[in-house]
């Protein structure tokens, strides 16, 4: 072995140092290294995919505001985004693929959602492209929606992307901290062993003294060394610090990203320029962080002058903005004359200052708005209350930012236009549609008045050419199919058919030729087969002095005619019957008079004058009844009728004096309608007459009375001769009769059936009939059902007048009481003599609707055994006096009491429930006591009460 000598020690020493050395120095190289590869994976992979996937995003938007406004405008400027954006997008993609490989989880959303979805946007924006060219703007317009929902796919993968990217820098930054932690251990082990060495020459060194300048040599290259190490450590520490300011500012890059394209977003989907500036301008404060906005637009008021408006401004002082100027001057000026972007730098004054009165100094930016002309309709102005000035970075965002609000804002004007366009097209529209509406009213008016007129009218110009012909004229010519001919040779082509004609064709030609001033012409011709007859006049049609033409007017005679033949027959039929009783009454007073007769046949020819009396008595009522119906005179007194008693009582009195048979068949007993009795009885009289009249070789008729689902229906059938087919539609006019040689010896005026039909539709009711030749008639009569009401538990009103009727019962709720009213005394009596459950009150107006008044009720009420003391209210104070004559117009009515009163009044009997049976107004007490005796009412007492009367009744006699 060995031994160690000085020189060897020496050596050993050296080489101990720098062995040493460099492993101290290769560790951190090693160390460095890998900490320098984790940070550039940070910085030249991270950063670059997160920036390039921002950078699709922003494609995409881009390209979305660029078709939305091609869409809305149509302007091919407006794609110029569009295009760079394309373009740009294929180079982001070209380079976000150089990564896949080594981030597969990256690779796997870009090829299967990523991709997939911008594809589709492309050619979605493609097929809006081609739709705005090809003029199908609205089916694009209308596809706007399906775009926005692709974006909103998108935005939800770009978020995807997002959280793998951070995914991605996370890792790395992980390996990064693991990276300095590999150095730190490298460095403590490379210590360590520096400790170690150290050692290790210490003991060498008391091992070789020898050694010892040769140490101090090493000692001060150790040194060297060492120092080399502490400033490669801190430029380890100052890449760490770099790392962080790195993260700082990719954290604050995406945070600005977000604010972009929160602010793209917005800037699309408005129908209104209000709300577009309500939600994009605050967004593009917030993305270039400045304070307040305002727009304002160009307005011109006339031809000559222009005014300015500030139509949306935010974060200035309430007061601090004019809506309108008429001048601009400074940098607003400078904007529309020289179309740049004008910066001012100004002291801030007022409450421009803030609360605490800190802000002190503003930056403006006046940023021109252009139209498709790039001419200036407006400004932009930002504001900024901080004290530094613009970087370039940020005036490169701001000039990007403001271009995009520039399109989109004059795209929102351009559709503002369009929709106040549109509304005052609509207005237009509505204005020329009812102006169209009115004149299309005036001419159907026009028409329709022709056309509903009874007249034929017809209207040819000067020259005979027809222009116009209603609706009767041409069912009478039809002219209908001749318009635009000549009128003169239609005349003529219709003269060779109807030769009474040719007179009113001569006349025409002669008044088109100016041969005659004016033409009336009566003709007649067959129609249906049915004889008519017409007159024909002209009148000259002009405008100021000018003649326009001819107008004729057709007027159907043959309703005349007809009423002349009829008058004719009446006046036949009048003269037959009224001749045939009187010369019987005449012939028999004559023997009578001038000879001697026995007093049996004197008796006879009396009889028979009676008779004859009585039919000439009935004949004139007839005719007097039919007039008063037809002029509407006749006056009906309602009140409820028992038909099956009616129709009984006529037949008895038919039994006996002819050879048929009255049969009634009834289903009820009873079977109410509401009705005038004195008519009603006038109604089975008329028709048993004909039916009897109508059957001579029958022995029967057959009245049937039945109720159908709230109907009466009174039938009348005989057995007799039949109505003849071309005679039905005739049976119910006046004075008609059959004429043939089965019906000629039967006598009439052939007024029966007109008055049963006037009757019928009086009370609101139906008469037909059905007829078989030879078997006999039915005529059928049908009414409404009338119901009797009930009075038990009720108060009872009396009164005609339904509004007032109703006015009572609504006072009188308040009791809560049951009410009913009726219309007529017959009503109340037959209710009276139903009744089961005693009525609470009756309050009675004498005039009713029936024959009867409210007098009768009153007497009937009194003398009934069990309600004769129920209260009365009299609504009349006085019975109409004995030399009062009613008339149509006139009737006797005093209706004393108010609403209040009578409230007041029916408590009070209600309460007391005194025996004082009947109330009236305060009024002559010595004519009420007349007028109560008169009607069979005995009193026991008559006190007066401030202003009515109580009058207490006698009871009624048993008849027991």
């Amino acid at each position: 072995m060995k031994t160690f000598t000085k020189s060897r020690i020496s050596l050993l020493y050296v080489i101990l140092i720098v062995v040493l050395l460099a492993f101290v120095s290769v560790s951190n190289y090693i160390a460095s290294r890998n900490m320098e590869n984790e940070n550039n994976a940070i910085v030249n992979e991270s950063i670059p995919i997160a920036t390039t996937t921002n950078s699709l995003l922003t494609d995409l938007l881009n390209q979305e505001t660029a078709i939305r406004g091609f869409e809305l405008t149509s302007i091919e400027q407006y794609l110029e985004p569009y295009t760079m954006g394309k373009k740009q997008l294929e180079e982001d993609l070209d380079n976000i693929r150089i990564y896949d490989k080594k981030y597969p989880t990256l690779q796997l959303i870009m090829d299967t959602q990523a991709i997939p979805a911008i594809t589709n946007l492309q050619r979605h924006y493609d097929s809006q492209l081609e739709l705005v060219r090809a003029g199908k703007s609205e089916e694009a317009k209308a596809r706007i929606a399906a775009g926005k929902t692709m974006m909103d796919r998108y935005r939800v993968i770009h978020t995807s992307i997002e959280k793998t990217i951070d995914q991605i820098t996370s890792d790395a930054y992980t390996a990064s901290l693991k990276a300095g932690q590999t150095s730190r251990m490298i460095t403590l082990v490379g210590g360590i062993i520096a400790l170690i060495a150290g050692s290790l020459s210490i003991f060498i060194s008391f091992r070789a003294i020898q050694a010892e300048e040769e140490l101090r040599k090493s000692e001060e290259t150790y040194r060297y060394m060492a120092e080399s190490l502490e400033t490669q450590n801190e430029e380890i520490i100052a890449q760490q610090e770099e790392q962080q300011v790195t993260l700082a500012k990719l954290s604050e890059r995406a945070r600005d990203l977000e604010l972009i394209s929160s602010y793209q977003e917005k800037l699309t989907g408005y129908v209104e320029l209000k709300d577009f500036l309500k939600q994009t301008l605050p967004a593009l404060l917030n993305s270039l962080a400045q304070d307040a906005a305002l727009v304002v637009l160009e307005r011109p008021e006339d031809e000559d002058n222009t005014a300015y408006e500030v139509i949306h401004s935010i974060g200035y002082p309430k007061n601090h903005i004019n809506q309108h100027q008429k001048e601009l001057f400074g940098p607003a000026k400078r904007v529309f004359d020289e179309g740049i972007p004008i910066y001012h730098t100004r002291d801030v004054s007022g409450h421009e200052q803030g609360i605490h009165s800190s802000m002190i100094r503003a930056i403006d930016q006046y940023i021109p708005l252009f139209d498709d002309k790039q001419s200036v309709i407006g400004f932009l102005l930002l504001t900024s209350y901080q004290s530094s000035y613009l970087h370039e970075s940020n005036q490169r965002l701001t000039k990007g930012l403001v271009r995009q609000f520039g399109l989109a804002f004059y795209s929102q004007v351009m559709n503002d236009e369009r929709l106040k366009q549109a509304a005052n097209l609509a207005a237009l529209n509505d204005q020329l549609t009812a102006e169209k509406q009115l004149i299309e009213g005036q001419r159907d008016l026009i028409q329709n008045i022709l056309e509903s007129a009874h007249e034929g009218m017809m209207m040819c110009d000067s020259h005979g050419t027809i222009l116009f012909s209603n609706h009767r004229m041409n069912r009478y010519f039809g002219l209908n199919e001749r318009i635009g001919e000549n009128l003169v040779d239609s005349c003529h082509e219709i003269a060779v058919e109807t030769t009474s004609f040719i007179g009113v064709a001569t006349s025409i030609e002669a008044l088109i030729d100016g041969s005659h001033s004016h033409m009336t012409q009566r003709f007649s011709f067959m129609l249906d087969e049915q004889p008519q007859y017409a007159e024909l006049y002209a009148t000259v049609v002009s405008e100021d002095t000018e003649q326009q033409g001819f107008l004729f007017v057709f007027r159907d005679r043959t309703e005349e005619e007809r009423i002349d033949e009829m008058k004719n027959e009446f006046i036949s039929i009048v003269s037959h019957e009224l001749r045939t009783p009187l010369a019987s009454v005449l012939g028999f007073i004559e023997i009578l008079l001038h000879r001697e007769l026995s007093q049996d046949k004197q008796k006879k020819y009396m009889e028979t004058i009676y008779k004859e009396a009585h039919r000439l008595s009935n004949l004139i009522n007839d005719f007097l009844d039919l007039q008063r119906m037809e002029s509407g005179r006749q006056l009906y007194h309602f009140s409820p009728i028992n038909l099956v008693m009616t129709a009984q009582e006529i037949a008895d009195q038919w039994q006996d004096k002819q050879n048929h048979r009255i049969l009634i068949h009834q289903q009820e007993d009873e079977l109410w309608v509401r009705a005038d009795a004195d008519r009603m009885r006038q109604v089975f009289h008329n028709l048993i007459s004909n039916a009897i009249k109508y059957s001579p070789g029958a022995d029967r008729i057959d009245i049937r009375l039945t109720m159908e689902q709230g109907k009466v229906i009174v039938s009348v059938q005989d057995y007799g001769l039949g109505i003849p087919e071309e005679a039905q539609g005739q049976m119910f006019s006046k004075f008609f009769r059959v004429d043939n040689s089965d019906r000629r010896q039967i006598g009439g005026t052939g007024l029966g059936l007109a008055i049963v039909k006037e009757i019928v539709e009086g009370h609101n009711g139906q008469i037909s009939y059905t007829s078989e030749m030879g078997q006999g008639t039915t005529f059928r009569v049908v009414f409404d059902q009338f119901h009797i009401s009930t009075m038990d538990g009720k108060i009872v009103i009396f009164e005609d007048d339904d509004d007032l009727a109703k006015l009572i019962q609504v006072a009188l709720n308040k009791f809560n009481l049951p009410s009913i009213q009726l219309r007529s005394a017959e009503e109340g009596i037959i209710a009276l003599s139903r009744c089961i459950g005693e009525p609470v009150l009756f309050i009675v107006d004498i005039h009713l609707e029936g024959s009867k008044t409210g007098w009768d009720f009153i007497a009937d009420l009194s003398h009934h055994p069990v309600y004769y003391q129920t209260p009365v209210i009299v609504s009349t104070a006085l019975d109409q006096p004995h030399d009062y004559h009613e008339k149509d117009i006139q009737k006797y009515l005093k209706k004393p009491f108010s609403m209040e009163r009578l409230v007041q009044v029916a408590k009070h009997l209600l309460e007391t429930k005194q025996s004082n049976a009947y109330v009236f107004h305060t009024q002559d007490q010595a004519s009420l006591s007349t007028t109560l005796q008169r009607n069979g009412i005995d009193i026991i007492e008559m006190k007066a009460n401030m202003d009515m009367i109580e009058v207490e009744i006698k009871k009624p006699h048993s008849d027991s």
